[in-house]
């Protein structure tokens, strides 16, 4: 923050008065103003820093969870981490579906179901996906 010359003058010549003048009133009276140019000085001239200004008109173009989907599905044919991805999404379905939230998650990961199982074999990705959420819309059709 820069300080102004007005505001270094005036604040030395509150603070000689305040230590300086021979009148005790005159000394508190200093102090006051000193109090009071000192609040002024603090809440006033240091809130008025620059900020960048946020700009309205630009808008930025989220995905929608469908095309999340279909991006993670995408990048599930090749990569480890996006079906792995894939396995907990099926697993939270089935966790949100139980009484216990954490125990299911934790023990369909560890354990897995027969949708994971389906998911996880041998062969082509998106067989074995088709499978897996064919199984999914089963058990959710019986509960």
């Amino acid at each position: 923050m820069r300080l102004h010359k007005a505001v270094i003058v005036a604040g030395t010549v509150l603070l000689l008065v305040a230590t300086v003048a021979g009148s005790y009133f005159l000394r508190w009276l200093s102090v006051l103003f000193l109090g009071v140019f000192l609040a002024f000085f603090l809440f006033g001239i240091e809130i008025q820093v620059a900020r960048p200004r946020l700009k309205r008109g630009v808008k930025v173009e989220r995905k929608t969870d469908v095309e999340r989907t279909v991006g993670l599905i995408r990048k599930a044919r090749s990569g480890k981490v996006a079906r792995s991805l894939v396995e907990e999404k099926i697993a939270e379905i089935y966790a949100t579906l139980s009484d216990d939230y954490n125990s299911t998650y934790h023990s369909l990961l560890s354990e897995p179901n027969e949708a994971l199982k389906a998911l996880r074999s041998e062969g082509d990705f998106l067989d074995n996906l088709e499978r897996a959420l064919k199984i999914v819309e089963a058990d959710l059709n019986e509960g």
